[in-house]
């Protein structure tokens, strides 16, 4: 039996010596088992056919017999004893349907409050993507939506822009601005301010739009983006002829060199180095801008990306209300769990104090088996003694049953099996008690995919 073996106690190395009196020796010298032997020897007993031991041979096991009664009546006791303290310590049966049942109910119970603000939260994400889905239908889109989780960073880019494009024509203007720098600094960030917005709009509401399904839609997209790029295209030749202006009042005498070749600048009037470089640098600014207004802030295509990013709401939405609802529905299920594991901990417990207690009583046994096997022992040692005395001197042949070995002084006793049965069945119970846990939470988890999966499906729970 499984659990029944006992650890060998350090009193077994050392063989327990029976007591006084009781040894082959004492045995031999009380009883006088030499000259008994040699006597009966003499007189061709036990006769050769004999079944029963001789009387020296009974009285050897008579003269052992009460020591070891009252060693077998010690065991008896201390088994007694054993089973008396296994029986208190036994696990106790645990009730493992309770918790499961409370835990039935509880999730049942948050089902039920969590249908309705689940099912609306689910209606709205699946109306989203179905608003996704025929949008794209509609505009014979075949791609997800791309935008820029966040704005920052372009809306950055394009400061910088206005920025460097402000602080070089600011340089330009103070040249010849009779307000000096400051004067400069402020016709320029006017002017790049402008110049920004103008190429954004551009791009936000012409390029977008040049590229819709719709036709009436497509030319407003392009009416927009040709008027927004006239405007660009005016604030830039004036801001250049501007600055063309500036350096005449200024008095200062524009050398346009010994060539006598055609010069394009000449068509829009620009006789300044920088008044060239003002218009080219509005022109690079504006395209960034519009580029910018273009892809740099919502999907080219215009409402495709206001309408994914409401479907991406309504799914996180989702996901969060899903969340919430799931940690809702998993806290009956996690109570019932500790309660659970709590009672199977003290079914464990009251097992290890159950194994403790046949420990010891295994140590007390088998010192008392140490001292009955000692006392069978010189009782055997002494009519091993009678038998080979009475060998030697006889000569008749000697009976069968001396090469038998001498029958014990008292009964053989299994003092610990029913202890150990006892350990067998609480271990049974203990694993039966844990399969029955494992099945009752089996169970829960089912039920909380099943309340999951009908608030996803939207049916009554």
């Amino acid at each position: 039996m499984d659990g029944a073996q006992a650890k060998p106690a350090p009193a077994r190395a050392a063989a327990a010596k029976p007591p006084q009196g009781l040894s082959a020796a004492a045995l031999d010298k009380r009883l006088g088992l030499r000259k008994r032997a040699r006597e009966d020897a003499a007189r061709n007993l036990p006769r050769h056919d004999a079944l029963e031991l001789s009387a020296a041979e009974q009285a050897v096991i008579e003269a052992v017999a009460g020591e070891r009664a009252r060693v077998d009546q010690t065991r008896q006791e201390a088994k007694a004893e054993a089973e008396r303290r296994l029986r208190a310590l036994a696990p106790t049966p645990q009730d493992f349907s309770g918790p499961a049942l409370d835990a039935r109910l509880g999730l049942k119970q948050a089902a039920g409050r969590l249908a309705h603000d689940w099912r609306e939260a689910a209606a709205r994400a699946a109306q989203a993507r179905a608003d996704v889905e025929a949008f794209k239908r509609e505009h014979g889109l075949r791609r997800a939506a791309v935008y820029p989780r966040s704005t920052l960073l372009q809306a950055g880019l394009l400061f910088c822009a206005a920025l460097f494009e402000a602080l070089f024509s600011a340089a330009l203007f103070a040249e010849d601005d009779a307000r000096g720098l400051l004067g400069g600094a402020i016709t320029a960030i006017g002017l790049s301010g402008t110049n920004v917005t103008l190429g954004y709009l551009s791009g936000f509401l012409g390029l977008r739009y040049l590229q819709h399904a719709r036709l009436p839609i497509k030319a407003a997209g392009a009416v927009a983006f040709a008027a927004l790029a006239l405007l660009a295209l005016m604030l830039n030749l004036f801001a250049a002829d501007w600055r063309d202006r500036l350096a005449a009042l200024a008095g200062r005498q524009i050398d346009m060199g010994s060539d006598a070749g055609f010069h394009i600048w000449s068509l829009l009037q620009l006789d300044s180095p920088q008044a060239i470089i003002l218009l080219m640098l509005g022109a690079g600014v504006w395209v960034f801008a519009a580029l910018k207004g273009y892809s740099g802030f919502d999907d080219p295509y215009p409402d495709f990306g206001k309408i994914a990013r409401a479907a991406e709401a309504a799914s996180q939405e989702l996901s969060n209300v899903r969340a919430a609802a799931r940690a809702e529905l998993e806290a009956p299920i996690d109570t019932a769990k500790t309660a659970l594991a709590g009672r199977i901990e003290k079914m464990r417990a009251e097992f290890e104090a159950m194994n403790k207690a046949f420990d010891a009583a295994a140590v007390k046994m088998e010192q008392l088996d140490a001292r009955a096997r000692a006392l069978d022992d010189a009782a055997a040692s002494a009519i091993h003694l009678y038998r080979q005395e009475n060998m030697a001197a006889r000569t008749a042949p000697a009976p069968g049953y001396f090469g038998a070995a001498p029958p014990a002084a008292g009964p053989a006793l299994d003092a610990l099996a029913t202890a150990a049965s006892m350990i067998d069945d609480a271990r049974a119970r203990l694993a039966d008690a844990q399969r029955q846990s494992a099945q009752a939470l089996e169970g829960l988890l089912a039920e909380l995919e099943r309340a999951t999966a009908q608030l996803d499906s939207g049916e009554p729970t």
